[in-house]
């Protein structure tokens, strides 16, 4: 397996081999287990036109709680595996102060992030700063979008507005824990105004 390829299978061996890092169906975490929630959509759940290019855009609010020791710093990426490019990335955020518990919506699209303790962003999928709505073909019906939450043993040197071959590479070793969150969205069909199936 060649560097690119290991990289990319980090976050799922993170999550992996470490016990109960994994959030499935929306279940709420007990107080001391890792957890990862948006109070805007469930895990398998639809994501709301407000965060998508058919509305607002801005960026969901997400929770995490039970961080595992030692943590020092919080990341969070969300990508789109059926784009033909693999893994387009539609957010790249790191070093959110563990202590913060919430990353808030409709962040500004900005490398550095006062109102969050001073965590950065990196370029996502089309080389802009922050989050980049959803927004599936139109032709298609719900698609798969998977947001992680990585528990970092550090804060990663990287500057804001950093690609994601750079965020991949900081992260090696720095990972203690991940957890998957899936959101769902389909255009609203033209014609009907109502979103096409799954």
């Amino acid at each position: 397996m060649d560097r690119r390829a290991l990289l990319s299978t980090l976050g799922a061996a993170a999550a992996a081999g470490t016990a109960g890092c994994v959030s499935i169906g929306g279940t709420p975490p007990t107080p001391d287990e890792f957890g990862f929630r948006s109070p805007a959509f469930d895990d398998g759940g639809t994501i709301p036109m407000e965060y998508t290019c058919d509305g607002a855009g801005r960026s969901p609010p997400f929770r995490f709680s039970g961080l595992p020791e030692p943590t020092e710093a919080v990341a969070l990426t969300c990508r789109y595996p059926n784009s033909l490019a693999n893994n387009f990335d539609h957010w790249l955020l790191w070093d959110v102060p563990p202590d913060r518990a919430e990353i808030p919506a409709g962040l500004p699209t900005t490398e550095s992030l006062s109102e969050l303790g001073g965590a950065r962003q990196g370029r996502n999928g089309i080389g802009q700063v922050g989050w980049l709505p959803v927004c599936p073909p139109p032709t298609l019906g719900a698609e798969e979008y998977r947001f992680r939450v990585y528990a970092l043993r550090r804060p990663l040197d990287l500057p804001g507005g950093a690609n994601q071959e750079q965020f991949e590479e900081e992260l090696e070793g720095a990972v203690l824990a991940s957890i998957r969150y899936v959101g769902y969205y389909a255009r609203p069909d033209e014609v009907t105004g109502t979103a096409r199936g799954r």
